[in-house]
Order: C-alpha cells, then structure tokens, then sequence
C-alpha cells in the first residue's frame, strides 16, 4: 500500500526544482572535474566512474521530469528511465569513491589489493540487486495501467527490496566510511593526501545520510517524499564525488604563494593530490668527450653554443682529428 500525502501536484514539482539546483550544481561539478583532470593529464579510473555517473545523473534528471509534467503513457517513459537510473548513479559515485582511495594507496601496500577485493565485492551486490529490481518491474507490467501519483503510473519497492536495498547500502557505506579511517589511522600519510581522504570520508558520510533518509520514506511508503528524497540524494552523491577535486584544485591555486616553485615541486612529487599537470619525463644525454690536441673538449659545451645541425659536424670534425693524430704517432713510432 502507497501512502499519498497531501501534496499536491504543483507542491511536488516546486520541491523537486528545488532539488534540481542541487542535481545541476553536482552535474556542473562533474564538468568542471573532467575538464581539468583532462588538462592537466591526470585522469584515472576514478574519473571514468565519476563521468560515468554524470550521463546517469543527466538521465535521471530528464526522466524524473518527464515523469512529472507529461500524462500517461510518456510518463511511463520517464518513469521506467528515473527509478533505474537512480541505482545506477549511486552505485557509480560509490565506485569513484572507492577508487580515489586507491589512488592514493601505494601499489605495494597490501591494502591496496584488498580494496580491488571490495571493489570486487560492490559490484557483486550491484548486479544482484539490480537484476532483482529489475524482475520485479517486468515480471508483472499491470502496474503501468494505474494512476496512482497525481494520474501517473508507479510501483513502490517491495518490502524484501527495501530492505535488501537497505543492508547494501548500510554495508557499503560502511566500508566507504571504514577505509579512509583505516587510512587515517594505520598509514602514516602525507598532508595533502590525509586532506583528500578526510574529504572522501566526509563524501562517504553525507551520501550514508542520504540514502538511510530515503530508505525511511520507502519502508513508510511515501511515494511524492520518496521522489525528494531520492533527487536530493542524487544531487548529494553527485556533488560529493567530484567535490574532492574541486576542493583541492581550490585549495592549491587560491592558497600563499610564498613557497618558492622549486619547493611547490619538490613536496608534490612526495604528496601529490593530483591537481598539477602531469610533468614530462626527462631523459639524460649521453656526453662524448674529444681529445684536441691533448686538451679535454666536452662535446656538451660546443651543442650548448650550437645548433642541433652542427652536433653531427662538431662529432666527425673531432674523429677526423682524432684519427690523424694516431696516424702521426704511427708513424714516428715506425720511424
């Protein structure tokens, strides 16, 4: 049974422009993310999970407002388009959570494999609630002939769904919020990175609350409060997962300047929290020395005056003396 409160129609779609602003915040997020990530050449796997879950994100938007304006059977679209699309981008924010503490981790530190184990793990519960969820809106497709919100077609979660929903995401979270403790207390971390992994428990913590509200509204089966609750949570998810770049690239650009960029350097190559460009290797040349008339020639010195055309000139005009010089001593040794 779905308890309809009092709101009415144009109250609800009041409240959910109000949770479109987080939504497009979190969505601008994600823009503002990849694009400097990509810039500075420091994309990583986080990344691909967190713009993974914008193109969810923008689709659920999309989905829950045709749900709401438009009347049967277009509502259906937007119906069937939402409530997949919900799981799907809280599961990709908890995904890029994960691995922004992996990318910290050292690849030597057996921490590190046992979070590729849970990552393991998540998608372990992912699919399997997903592939329960969608049984459950496909075994019987009568439910998109009622009207029961406002004229529009919708099937609340199962009792056993919602709980299930519930523990997995209680488990997750748990973990999300337990590693970057573990980290904090067990691993002797540089600043920089104990900042970014505060961050992420501080992502992990909020999207908990959120999703511990909305499973609230579902055991009660409050159907126009659990449509606010599941935006706000996707608005939340959203700004948290890429708020941890943004708040970092913040910190660096806007902070004092007084250290020297020798000093800058030097600390982010031991504590990089990933918001510098990625610095080109640097190769070593190799040096030839030649030996004019008994005097030690460097040939770095003569390329340092010189173009590179004259490099291969510099190098056969010095053999060339070279080798004239051994045929004289030749032949006064002969001689």
């Amino acid at each position: 049974m779905i308890i309809i409160t009092s709101l009415t129609l144009k109250t609800l779609i009041a409240a959910r422009a109000g949770a479109t602003v987080l939504e497009v915040f979190g969505l601008l997020l994600s823009i503002f993310r990849f694009s400097f990530r990509f810039r500075i050449r420091r994309l990583w796997w986080e990344d691909a999970w967190a713009v993974a879950a914008f193109f969810f994100a923008l689709s659920y938007l999309i989905g829950t407002w045709i749900y709401l304006i438009y009347e049967k059977p277009t509502s259906t679209i937007g119906f069937w388009v939402y409530v997949f699309s919900f799981n799907i981008v809280i599961w990709l924010v908890r995904f890029s959570i994960l691995f922004s503490v992996i990318r910290i981790v050292y690849p030597s530190m057996r921490l590190r494999h046992m979070m590729f184990t849970i990552g393991v793990f998540f998608t372990m519960m992912f699919l399997s609630f997903l592939g329960a969820k969608i049984w459950y809106y496909t075994h019987n497709l009568s439910w998109t002939q009622n009207g029961i919100l406002f004229g529009r077609p919708g099937l609340a979660l199962g009792k056993n769904l919602v709980i299930y929903e519930l523990a997995t995401d209680f488990i997750v979270d748990a973990i999300l919020i337990g590693l970057p403790i573990r980290l904090l207390w067990s691993i002797k971390l540089p600043r920089k990175q104990r900042r970014m992994i505060l961050l992420i428990f501080a992502s992990g913590f909020i999207v908990t609350i959120s999703s511990v509200c909305r499973a609230i509204c579902q055991i009660l089966n409050i159907s126009p409060i659990v449509i606010i609750t599941m935006d706000i949570e996707v608005g939340f998810s959203t700004i948290m997962c890429n708020l941890l770049v943004f708040v970092t690239c913040i910190y660096r650009y806007g902070r004092s300047t007084s250290a020297s960029v020798s000093q800058q350097a030097g600390s982010d190559e031991e504590d990089d929290d990933y918001t510098t460009p990625r610095r080109p290797q640097t190769t070593q040349l190799l040096t030839t020395h030649v030996d004019l008339g008994g005097t030690a020639y460097s040939s770095d010195n003569a390329l340092s005056t010189c173009p590179e055309e004259c490099s291969g000139h510099i190098a056969s005009t010095g053999m060339h003396i070279h080798s004239m010089q051994d045929s004289e001593q030749g032949e006064k040794s002969s001689g």
